[in-house]
């Protein structure tokens, strides 16, 4: 008489599919919980972080650059130029990515630690990049107006003075310098939002006399 199988042992130590697979949604469950846990207390310590050093509102020392920074961070925390601290890093213009983070840029160049403390060496150009720039500023020009780009940066990337694009937009300048133009934008309850201020500044800029 043939032996009939017993649907309970098909699968792994006698593991009903079911629960086979329960068990596995269990686990993925648990594994994404934790990966997206750390991202959040990462975000988290980060923004802490901003907050402490100034770096939200452009009062940041040059010591306070870390390695999870990017180009486009730093362009914006210290108002300089994205162009600037491109030719200063001496990164090709086909290579270049503002939302690539220092310590990743400082691998793929294999500039290896600073000589001055455990942190990659590419921080330390960032921070001359700045130093110089504070020294002698050069306007670079903008290609475009970008919501992620304060007045600030803005100013100084292509001349025009702060004092004049806060008229034009009818923002007061007082603690708006260094905000992003998306989020004072929204801040601001500005007509149009973040768009609609974005298009005030590039057309307070085309107007510019001497423009």
């Amino acid at each position: 008489m043939a032996h009939m199988s017993n649907p309970t042992q098909s699968s792994p130590r006698g593991l009903r599919p079911g629960l086979l697979l329960a068990i596995t949604l269990i686990a993925l469950g648990l594994a994404l919980t934790a990966f997206f846990g750390l991202r959040a207390a990462t975000s988290f310590q980060r923004v802490r972080y901003i907050r402490q050093q100034g770096l939200d509102r452009g009062a940041a020392s040059v010591d306070a650059i870390r390695p999870w920074m990017t180009i486009r961070f730093i362009a914006v925390a210290y108002a300089v130029p994205e162009e600037y601290l491109y030719s200063w890093l001496v990164i090709p213009f086909e290579r270049r990515n503002a939302d690539r983070p220092l310590g990743q840029l400082n691998n793929d160049y294999k500039l290896g630690q600073s000589p001055n403390g455990n942190y990659p060496a590419i921080i330390d150009s960032a921070k001359a990049a700045i130093s110089s720039y504070r020294a002698n500023p050069v306007v670079t020009g903008l290609r475009d107006v970008r919501p992620w780009m304060s007045i600030h940066y803005i100013a100084n990337s292509t001349g025009v003075p702060e004092d004049y694009l806060f008229q034009r937009i009818g923002v007061p300048i007082s603690g708006n310098r260094d905000k992003p133009l998306d989020f004072l934008g929204k801040e601001q309850h500005y007509p149009g939002g973040p768009e609609g201020l974005t298009t005030a500044v590039a057309q307070a800029l085309t107007e510019y006399p001497g423009k």
